[in-house]
């Protein structure tokens, strides 16, 4: 994919899913009102090369600081698993600019127990109760994931994964959706300061 066609994709995808964002969107209208007024202007006579490399210049002066904002606003994450831990969805548009911790929706993270970047749900947050046995992980008492199959892989017994405590505060608990997901059943909780932002699922 160009860099063009990326950063129209991510325009695209950007405004579709930060509807909520006025200042974005604000962002967004304001270039486009500002190509179309150049571009209506430079149309009305015969453009000669000159012209258009004028019409050229004053679209990229225009785009560059959007372009730039974009670039460094958003990012897109990739689940290559074989199996995903979120199933239906490999890929993500990731917001780094928002951070702010919404409980049940998916948010990329580092973590030193996962190799490279981390996306799942936030099902727990400070203060809920969780309990995790060879059953069932439940938070608050509301069944969050089934079983430990992957006890053994993650170097754990069933019976030492199995635990009941609340989460602290500045921590969250992250969680696929699938058996298999490697989660906060194996290797516990994560600091609120290790979140990237927020995950849109694509596809």
């Amino acid at each position: 994919m160009s860099y063009s066609t990326n950063l129209a994709f991510m325009m695209l995808l950007a405004r579709s899913l930060l509807v909520e964002n006025s200042n974005l969107n604000n962002k967004f209208e304001n270039v486009k009102r500002i190509i179309k007024k150049t571009y209506a202007r430079v149309s009305k006579k015969k453009r000669s090369w000159k012209r258009q490399g004028v019409y050229m210049v004053l679209v990229a002066v225009v785009a560059a600081p959007s372009s730039y904002y974009l670039l460094n606003r958003f990012s897109f994450g990739i689940d290559s698993q074989n199996y995903p831990c979120i199933p239906e969805y490999r890929v993500y548009l990731i917001d780094k600019g928002d951070k702010t911790i919404t409980k049940g929706k998916t948010f990329a993270f580092n973590s030193q127990y996962i190799k490279g970047i981390g996306i799942k749900f936030v099902d727990g947050i400070a203060n809920d109760r969780v309990s995790v046995n060879s059953e069932e992980t439940t938070i608050n008492d509301s069944m969050v994931g089934e079983g430990l199959l992957l006890a053994k892989e993650a170097g754990h017994t069933e019976k030492k994964l199995t635990r009941t405590g609340v989460i602290p505060t500045g921590y969250l608990w992250m969680m696929g959706r699938t058996k298999v997901s490697f989660d906060s059943r194996y290797w516990g909780v994560i600091s609120e300061k290790n979140i990237i932002g927020r995950a849109y699922p694509i596809w």
